[in-house]
């Protein structure tokens, strides 16, 4: 950016930062009676380059998981219980009707198919998490 660009700066007070922040770059030592554009060159290039500590993501990962545990996952759980619950209610109620629907609506022969296909896709479900349980607990 040039002085010129903004009629809002100041072009003596632009050349003085520049002097400054040359004559810092340069390695010149800021006096008592330096510029003061030259001890702020000098204390923004001697600000200490820190970065995040040692092992700080996975400290922060092990505090997420040690936390995360709480109640979200009790509420998680109640919410899942009364969701079986509403369902096995839904279907003690409803069940018999609907299937009668369902047995109306495609045939006897087809509801066999139903049960054979909803039984694959169980036993396939159960296997998957039996093999991610395994792999958890190696």
């Amino acid at each position: 950016m040039s002085s010129t660009d903004d009629s809002r700066i100041d072009p003596d007070e632009w050349q003085a930062q520049e002097r400054g922040l040359r004559a810092a770059l340069s390695g010149q030592r800021a006096g008592p009676d330096a510029p003061d554009y030259l001890r702020i060159a000098q204390a923004i290039a001697s600000a200490p380059q820190s970065g995040p500590p040692m092992r700080f993501a996975r400290d922060v990962a092990v505090h997420i998981a040690r936390h995360d545990a709480g109640i979200e996952r009790w509420v998680s759980r109640a919410l899942l219980g009364v969701l079986a619950v509403a369902v096995l209610a839904l279907v003690s109620l409803f069940g018999p009707a609907w299937w009668r629907a369902i047995e109306h609506a495609a045939g006897s022969a087809a509801t066999g198919w139903l049960l054979a296909g909803a039984a694959c896709v169980a036993l396939s479900w159960l296997a998957a998490r039996w093999r991610a349980s395994g792999r958890k607990h190696p």
